[in-house]
């Protein structure tokens, strides 16, 4: 299937200050798999709303036995796919 972009909700952008460019981040319900939602350029149609290191949080197979994962945004370019990944535990802990 294809992104639904009403289910893609912005929660909360931090930090707000003018210095630091904000993160934002959304939560996403979808009967989409894993796999389909973490492909390149299932967030195609949300490119306007996204920037790189935004958090996604996503309850995919929401119409069965679901699946939670969350989302970096790694790649929004003007042209071609946008990509994210699923977070995995921090590189430093």
């Amino acid at each position: 299937m294809a992104l639904k972009l009403t289910s893609l909700l912005l929660q909360a952008s931090v930090p707000h200050t003018a210095d630091v460019v904000p993160v934002n981040f959304y939560v996403y319900a979808t009967p989409d798999a894993v796999a389909t939602v973490i492909a390149a350029g299932y967030f195609n149609n949300a490119r306007s709303k996204l920037q790189v290191n935004d958090v996604i949080e996503a309850l995919c197979v929401a119409t069965g036995v679901a699946d939670r994962i969350t989302m970096i945004v790694l790649t929004v370019p003007t042209s071609g796919n946008v990509t994210v990944a699923i977070n995995t535990d921090a590189s430093g802990a």
